[in-house]
């Protein structure tokens, strides 16, 4: 399937989905250096118009916010970013994955975009960089939305996120892997997983399929987070005064209620909301009500 016939294919599966868009453009593909490495991104949308940045969770690409992205680029240019060590941007030789790097990135991009002021969306991993690039860059944000995480997690969530990723990762067929995701996450359909999976795999010489993203991600799983300081994160928390919408899936199990509305207290200017039909990858699981949600927030 050719770039072109795989985005009509994405048009055909938001109707299906029932997401409201106008925008059948396909994003253009963009690239820039950080830290020597050649990141990736997609850019939708009339680049005239107010940008909005997306940020990944763990193991995911900038696809993954493709129905979200159809329905933002509307009235946003879409920037969806392919963090360092996953998608289509390279991998880090020096392994370098935790939060100041990924902040690093977020920085350089916008130097290469040159823009101004933009609004910042990130969902777990891509929320936590969000949320510490915003405590310092504050100046550059209009609005942020912090999606299913916070500096404490459920630790039954985060042990069923490290088993899944540590699972065999070379299968043998696009289906065993549409399969393993289903069973991992009954929250999302199978057209849906199916209209993403190929941007989330890739075929080996060998013939079998396996994760486009680093395997240092899957066997370091725990050195990755081994930095990871929660009394530092509510620091970090508490220094942001832009208009910030903290997005908690009804079904969670990694962002818990009471984290949820104590991030709320120690920050002077968030609104918290809820999912309900949503597990802990919200824009995924129900993209129609997390893109309302969205939209309302950033264009009051």
């Amino acid at each position: 399937m050719n770039r072109n016939e795989a985005h009509n294919q994405l048009l055909i599966n938001a109707e299906k989905a029932g997401i409201n868009f106008e925008n059948k453009i396909p994003p253009e593909d963009g690239w820039f250096k950080s830290d020597d490495l050649k990141l990736h991104f997609l850019d939708w949308g009339d680049k005239s118009k107010p940008v909005c940045i997306l940020l990944h969770g763990f193991a995911q690409t900038a696809h993954s916010w493709d129905f979200i992205s159809l329905g933002l680029s509307s009235n946003y240019r879409v920037i969806a970013l392919d963090q360092r060590g996953h998608g289509d941007s390279d991998w880090d030789n020096n392994k370098n994955y935790s939060t100041p790097y990924f902040v690093k990135d977020i920085k350089n991009l916008i130097k290469y975009l040159n823009i101004d002021k933009f609004d910042l969306i990130g969902l777990s991993m891509g929320g936590k960089n969000s949320y510490y690039y915003a405590s310092e860059n504050q100046d550059k944000i209009n609005k942020l939305i912090i999606v299913d995480t916070g500096p404490e997690t459920i630790k039954k969530g985060k042990s069923s996120i490290r088993n899944f990723v540590q699972m065999d990762d070379q299968l043998d067929s696009i289906e065993d892997f549409v399969k393993r995701i289903k069973k991992y996450n009954p929250h999302r359909t199978e057209e849906h997983i199916r209209g993403n999976i190929l941007n989330n795999i890739k075929q080996l010489e060998s013939g079998k399929w396996t994760w486009k993203y680093d395997s240092f991600l899957r066997t370091g799983f725990n050195v990755r987070q081994r930095n990871d300081n929660p009394n530092e994160a509510w620091e970090v928390l508490k220094k942001i005064y832009t208009p910030t919408m903290i997005v908690k899936g009804g079904k969670s199990d990694i962002l818990s209620s009471e984290t949820l509305d104590k991030m709320t207290d120690v920050m002077d200017n968030a609104i918290a909301k809820t999912v309900e039909d949503a597990g802990h990858l919200v824009p995924g699981d129900n993209p129609i009500e997390f893109t309302k949600l969205a939209i309302n927030f950033l264009m009051k």
